[in-house]
């Protein structure tokens, strides 16, 4: 990992040393031409009043010409939603009730300091369900029913994403700082309106961080229609994986700081752009959690975790199809498990500490432009965290479920959408029964005046 991280800074000190003795060579041979007002101009004065007059002079103020750089621009997005759905009072009573939310889901604010025309500094800050504060969650079935403080805040106002970036020849990229990882289609499609339903992946949470972003550096390669990515960013804690969502809670951002003692190298080979929908990609994660937990000594065995992906997007007229299969992997799942069980106070995951030493998702959707705002969907996803399991862990059917939706996207205006989706959901868990969904959401996109 070390050797990796020192190679990346090695390029990247190397190609910047090719970008600064480019641009040496450059500026020796620029000629600036400067106007003069006329206003400002010296007078003319003759070969023939030399000898007797003194020489008259004038100071000609030039201003200085206006950069163009630096630069801001923004974009924007957001959108609210309600739902009602069908859930579960306990474990003991699998009769289910209709339950209705709101929620101000998303307001995202992404802004660019262009600095030259190579190099810039994008960001990102999100507003996430309206506010800021720490959850209370109800989960039917731990026991009884119990109310649950999460850790991570379900209300937040986040920087979710900022670094440097700097382009260099031969279609050569720098990125420094906290990025999205190409890893899966909820980090890759930001732009609400480059896909129909409500969100990339209904079920992606329930495996991996949703919007996955890590800090760190990271290369890009482009070749033709071809772009490479490496990179080496902040791992995850193993501390934090849970049952529910398997390693996605190990994602750090729980503390103001994150333990950066292990160290995640991500890859990715894409063809065309899957960002805006042509192109697809394959990508790879690995890294070990077990010294960025802060108990140090409740887990001396590694704790890697290893993915693999593959993702895409495209469109061909008026059909559009998207689709992705995630495969994991998270060595001595079982240890990881028993020293997690033993932790206290707000980590204490109960029965939730149980993992998976492997999972999987897959997942397909293909869409029709019935008008030129007017686009119908269908989709189906599976996920399974216990595909596998090791040690003394059972498998648990709960957590392998299928859901099927259907919706639409009506784009009404330039940037304003509103997106309907209906879903069902079943779990392999005998007796549970099978549970329905229905949303709608309404939004903005201002990313598709471009």
């Amino acid at each position: 990992m070390k050797s990796v991280f020192l190679v990346l800074i090695f390029f990247s000190t190397f190609v910047h040393a090719q970008e600064s003795e480019t641009t040496t060579t450059t500026t020796t041979t620029t000629t600036v031409e400067t106007v003069v007002p006329e206003e400002v101009k010296p007078s003319v004065v003759s070969d023939d009043d030399d000898d007797e007059k003194p020489v008259a002079t004038s100071t000609a103020s030039v201003e200085k010409p206006r950069g163009e750089f630096p630069k801001f621009e923004f974009k924007s997005y957001g959108y609210i939603s309600f739902s009602q759905h069908e859930t579960f009072k306990t474990v003991q009573n699998l009769e289910p009730i209709v339950r209705r939310q709101m929620d101000l889901a998303e307001f995202a604010f992404e802004g660019e300091y262009i600095l030259t025309e190579n190099s810039k500094i994008e960001f990102e800050v999100e507003i996430e369900h309206g506010g800021v504060g720490t959850a209370v969650e109800f989960d039917p079935f731990e026991e009884f029913g119990e109310f649950e403080q999460e850790i991570e805040k379900g209300g937040e106002v986040v920087l979710h994403e900022v670094y440097y970036k700097k382009s260099f020849k031969y279609g050569t990229t720098l990125k420094v700082g906290k990025f999205p990882l190409f890893i899966s289609l909820g980090s890759v499609l930001t732009k609400p309106h480059r896909y129909p339903s409500i969100l990339p992946s209904d079920v992606e949470a329930r495996m991996i961080p949703l919007g996955w972003t890590e800090t760190g550096v990271q290369v890009e390669q482009k070749y033709g229609l071809f772009t490479g990515r490496l990179g080496v960013v902040t791992g995850l804690n193993s501390e934090f994986f849970r049952t529910y969502n398997w390693v996605g809670g190990g994602y750090q951002r729980h503390f103001e700081t994150m333990n950066a003692d292990d160290l995640a190298t991500v890859g990715s080979l894409e063809f065309g752009n899957v960002g805006k929908g042509q192109g697809i990609a394959i990508a790879a994660y690995k890294g070990d959690t077990t010294k960025n937990r802060y108990k140090v000594d409740k887990l001396k065995d590694t704790a890697t975790v290893t993915l693999w992906s593959l993702l895409g997007s495209y469109k061909l007229g008026k059909f559009g199809i998207q689709g992705q299969m995630i495969l994991g992997e998270l060595d001595n799942a079982d240890k990881v498990s028993q020293a997690n069980a033993t932790l206290g106070g707000l980590a204490k995951p109960k029965a939730f500490a149980p993992l998976g030493s492997k999972a999987r998702l897959e997942s397909v959707q293909v869409s029709y432009d019935a008008l030129e705002d007017l686009t119908f969907y269908l989709k189906q996803e599976h996920v399974d965290t216990f595909a596998d399991v090791a040690g003394n862990i059972n498998k648990n059917p709960r957590y392998n479920m299928t859901k099927k939706s259907a919706g639409l996207m009506w784009m009404w205006d330039t940037a304003a959408f509103m997106k309907v989706q209906y879903s069902r959901e079943k779990t392999e868990l005998e007796g549970l029964p099978e549970t329905y969904q229905a949303n709608i959401a309404f939004g903005f996109d201002l990313d598709r005046f471009n």
